[in-house]
């Protein structure tokens, strides 16, 4: 339900031309319209709370977080972890999802960092 939710609001902002500014990165719209509904900062995001159970709070907003690692990020999507199921191209495209990646993860190539977990 949340990720049919998700992705009628995505396909709704790019069909409405974008309300979204120029300079904000496409990843960012994809997390914050596929992700966010989980993973923003804050009580009431139950991905955020479970990464601050688990991991710690300095882990847990993975918009703060630096030692994302692309092949990780890409991995936990399309396989999920632990409560977080997987997604399937059909839900998120491998386009989304490489932007997505190139978001989180900071630019860093694939393997250049240790995995995040």
């Amino acid at each position: 339900m949340i990720r049919q939710a998700a992705s009628v609001a995505l396909s709704l902002l790019f069909a409405s031309g974008g309300a979204v500014a120029a300079d904000t990165p496409p990843g960012k719209v994809v997390f914050d319209h596929s992700c966010a509904v989980c993973h923003a900062p804050g009580l009431g995001h139950p991905g955020t709370q479970r990464l601050a159970e688990l991991r710690g709070p300095d882990r847990a907003v993975l918009e703060e977080r630096t030692d994302l690692d692309p092949d990780y990020i890409r991995h936990v999507v399309r396989h999920g972890l632990v409560e977080m199921p997987p997604w399937r191209p059909s839900e998120l495209d491998d386009a989304a999802l490489t932007q997505l990646v190139q978001y989180l993860a900071r630019g860093k190539s694939p393997s250049s960092a240790q995995i995040g977990h």
